[in-house]
Parts: C-alpha cells; structure tokens; sequence
C-alpha cells in the first residue's frame, strides 16, 4: 500500500513519540506498586518495542536496538515481576509500620495479596507462591 519512502517518512514521524512512550512505560514499570499499572504498562513496552522493531528498517536508531529491547523485555519479565512483588511488599511493611494496632498491620499484608492475586494469571507459580509466602510470613511476625 505505501512504498518505502512512504514508510520512512512514517516511522521518521511516528518512532520518537514511539520512542518516548516506551521510556515511559519503562520508568512506570520500574517504579510503580500498583499491579493494573505495572501489567499494562509492560504489555505497552513490549508492544512499542515491537513497533520500534519494525520502524527500524526505515529510521536509524541510537542506543539499543528495539529487537533487543524487546528480547529483554520478554526474557526479562519474570524477573521484573519479582522485582515489582518485592517492592509491592516493601511498601506494605512500611504502611503495616505506620499503624498501630495488629488488625490494621494484618489489614496491610492482605490488602498486598489481595491487590496482586488478580495478576497471578500473568505471573510465574514461583512469583505467584512468592506473593503468597511473603503474605503468609509477614502475618506470622504479626501472629495472625
């Protein structure tokens, strides 16, 4: 439908906001502890890195290559959904700190389960029991 030149002037127009949206989504992925951000912002990096792929043959890029960020993205991604748990847990045992009594303490620990259980179809059974143990074990300190 388009011929090359077409394409190129395309992609020279479009892969720098492509470009920015996904160093966004990276930023929001390596930051956030809210689950429905977290999953939608690492579906929306890999889909950029994809279409960076592409847009590729007609733009040169600089820094890595977008086929290589998207090979990291997917090989990388149980390992960032790790990282993003332990962050969720991080902040949990900061709130169950903050509060006073062993109800609203328990209440923070079930509040981080319940917020990731909804994910688990999107995880690793590893990152899954994860949520799951570091839930069971943080209730044990507490004696709940």
């Amino acid at each position: 439908m388009f011929g090359r030149s077409e394409k190129k002037k395309n992609a020279e127009l479009i892969a720098p906001i492509w470009l920015r949206d996904m160093q966004k989504a990276r930023d929001i992925v390596n930051r956030t502890t809210d689950p429905d951000a977290f999953f939608t912002e690492y579906d929306s990096l890999k889909e950029l890195a994809e279409k960076l792929t592409v847009a590729s043959k007609y733009v040169k890029m600089k820094g890595t290559k977008p086929a290589e960020v998207l090979r990291m993205a997917r090989d990388q991604e149980e390992a960032a959904t790790r990282n993003f748990i332990l962050r969720c847990f991080q902040k949990a045992m900061l709130n169950a700190e903050k509060v006073k009594t062993e109800k609203g303490k328990r209440g923070q620990f079930e509040k981080f389960q319940t917020s990731l259980e909804p994910y688990f179809f999107r995880m690793s059974d590893e990152n899954a029991r994860l949520v799951q143990d570091l839930h069971d074990e943080a209730l044990k300190k507490i004696g709940g």
